[in-house]
């Protein structure tokens, strides 16, 4: 289970850091017992990342020497003396090498970018694998995991070695030892592990106990990281570095693939294993003071993304924000076109996508189908470092929690004093930058009255006055306002609330409409409202005449007379145009939405064609030269149940996949 993460390079010759002192011996320096332990722990990484803010945790751009570029803010693998070329075999091990010629310290430590220690004395619950699953590197991620100097010097000061927990491939995989546990990764090769062994008891006789011990049993420390005494980190790697060297010299990867390049680092995660089993079982290592810190592993190491003000004449650019998740591309580009068709050609318009799954293939495919349009530029935001941590749910099928992502807009885009926001189930039939332009007074927002919610504060049941006034408290339930279509002062919204605390209102469940709910509750009396043609809500389950013609007649007649010059037509609710084109201004909808590369997978929903799994690849049940093959071939043809199930079955026992 080697970790792989810090291979791959990203970067080019840097000046050396100046905070590290050169050491061109490994001469162990008198001890200081007055002043704190000089402590370095190199975070290896190969793309960019979060990097916490703290002396003692460094980061290293490994395999630096054949990088695109460097990264900003980090040391480098290829200054002094290095094997940074050699990183896509020897993987974080370049950091390691790096380390111990060019740096000096009394303790060396290594983490990935996006595996750190645990440096607190709380436990936390960890996975099979052994490492706590986090999500983000950022200020909750370093209080949490002790990632400061004086925490980091109460772990480590006064131990000889520590490592990452120790674990059970049983738990891991049901490798019963570590032999199978290498064979189960298919792009290593078991003559290399035994090639390796070869070198180890060759040049180190007296090993041959120990890595017999570790490879016939099944637990072990993964991930190569540690934290060691400079005299003994340098003992390990005047031991560790020769084995490779003559491993990579003897052995051929003319025609290996990615992952199979990489046998050193893997080789050197058992290396160290056996090192330290040697040293504990015959050496000085028995009186070494041993332990092990929880490994933290990050999903999301990256760092947080910032969009930057644009070089447009601000008194022209027109900020438009959406919000969408994967699924719902196919209409966020819908009305994305929509609106740029009828767009005014001497504006420029600043589209920003806020998101945390749309992928990167589907935004580079949006991005060139806007390309026609060189009045616009269309940028994406994820939105995932914000809203981690907050349990945002919606009261409705059709609502989904992107929604909320209106209430980030505000420090997302700390440039702006003013934005549009548009939902993504929208036609635009009209130039936005009219509505952008409207005076909104000093108010927090300008929207259009939302007939629905108005039509229910007159049903005879009262439900929706009791809800308006229980729980919204509103003194002017009929200033309620649909949220789908909004002019934002940002500069009142940041005085109403942080964004911290907009979505702390926004974890209560106990709204009906979410986030629409929460806007006209805390900006109620601070609305400038809009013309209903900047928001037409289409005819969804015959509500026109069984709820809307509840509205007080004026609301009503106004909506009803938009609706014959809609410039937005807003498709709120369940009866959507990619389900039902018969639905009340379907026809509109499909004249862009045909239009748009996505116009295929559109119709595939609206034939109710699922989106297909991707397919897996699986092994050969019996080997093509198998002589039972012929046997097979006749019992269960091609093609037949039989075949299927006798393919299954033989996996199984095999244990392939």
């Amino acid at each position: 289970m080697t970790n792989t993460d810090a291979t791959t390079p990203a970067g080019e010759p840097a000046p050396s850091e100046p905070a590290i002192e050169p050491a061109t011996k490994p001469a162990p320096q008198p001890a200081k017992p007055a002043q704190p332990a000089h402590i370095r722990i190199f975070i290896s990484a190969h793309k960019p990342a979060a990097f916490p803010d703290c002396a003692s945790l460094m980061p290293i751009q490994v395999g630096a020497e054949i990088a695109e570029q460097p990264l900003e803010g980090t040391l480098y693998d290829n200054v002094g003396e290095n094997i940074s070329e050699l990183n896509p075999m020897y993987c974080e091990l370049t950091a390691q090498y790096w380390a111990w010629k060019n740096a000096n310290a009394d303790y060396y430590g290594f983490c990935h970018y996006r595996r750190y220690f645990d440096f607190t004395d709380t436990p936390h619950h960890q996975n099979d694998y052994g490492e706590i699953d986090d999500t983000f590197i950022d200020e909750r991620a370093a209080r949490e995991y002790g990632f400061n100097d004086a925490t980091i010097a109460r772990a480590v000061t006064g131990w000889d070695v520590i490592t990452s927990p120790v674990n059970d491939t049983k738990l891991i995989d049901g490798s019963v030892n570590m032999k199978e546990h290498w064979a189960g990764n298919r792009h290593l090769r078991l003559k290399d592990l035994r090639h390796t062994y070869d070198i180890l008891v060759s040049r180190h006789p007296e090993y041959r106990e120990d890595a017999d011990q570790f490879l016939n049993g099944h637990t072990a420390a993964f991930c190569n990281m540690f934290i060691m005494r400079k005299e003994i980190f340098f003992a390990y790697c005047e031991w560790l570095f020769p084995i490779l060297k003559e491993f990579v010299d003897t052995s051929d990867f003319t025609h290996a693939d990615v992952e199979t390049l990489r046998t050193p680092g893997h080789l050197s995660e058992r290396l160290l294993n056996i090192w330290l089993a040697h040293q504990r079982r015959t050496g000085a290592g028995r009186d070494w003071k041993v332990k092990t810190l929880q490994c933290v592993h990050f999903t999301n190491p990256e760092p947080r993304m910032q969009l930057e003000p644009l070089s447009t004449n601000p008194r022209l650019t027109v900020p438009v924000v959406f919000a969408a998740d994967d699924n719902y591309v196919p209409m966020l580009t819908t009305t994305i076109f929509s609106m740029l068709k009828n767009a005014d050609p001497k504006r420029f318009y600043d589209v920003i996508v806020l998101h945390k799954d749309i992928t990167r293939a589907n935004q580079q495919l949006i991005r060139e189908y806007f390309a026609q349009f060189p009045q616009a530029t269309v940028r994406f935001y994820d939105v995932l470092p914000v809203v981690d941590g907050y349990n945002l749910t919606t009261s409705n099928a059709h609502i989904s929690v992107e929604t909320y992502y209106r209430f980030i807009i505000q420090d997302a885009l700390p440039y702006y004093s003013k934005i549009l926001y548009l939902d993504s189930d929208l036609i635009i039939n009209g130039d936005v930058s009219g509505l952008y332009d409207t005076d909104l007074e000093g108010h927090a927002l300008a929207a259009v009255r939302d007939i629905d919610f108005l039509g229910n504060l007159n049903m005879p049941d009262g439900e929706r006055r009791r809800y308006s006034d229980r729980k919204l408290g509103l003194k002017d339930p009929y200033g309620y306002f649909q949220a789908g279509v909004l002019v934002m002062n940002l500069d009142r919204m940041r005085e109403l609330h942080s964004v911290d605390e907009w979505l702390r209102i926004a974890s209560d469940p106990n709204y009906i409409y979410n986030d629409q709910d929460i806007l006209n509750q805390e900006c109620a009396g601070d609305v400038k409202y809009l013309d209903y043609a900047w928001n037409v809500m289409h005819d969804c389950g015959g509500r026109v005449s069984g709820i809307f013609n509840f509205a007080p007649a004026a609301v009503y007649k106004a909506y009803m007379k938009s609706r014959e010059a809609a410039k937005i037509v807003h498709y709120a609710g369940y009866d959507k145009p990619w389900h039902n084109p018969w639905c009340d201004f379907g026809p509109l909808y499909w004249h862009y939405a045909h239009s748009t590369p996505f116009s295929l997978q559109m119709m595939a929903i609206l034939a109710d064609v699922d989106k297909p799994e991707a397919p897996l690849h699986h092994e050969r049940a019996i080997r093509e030269d198998s002589p039972i093959r012929k046997y097979v071939d006749v019992v269960a043809p091609i093609g037949s149940k039989q075949r299927e199930l006798m393919k299954v079955f033989a996996r199984k026992i095999q244990g392939k996949k």
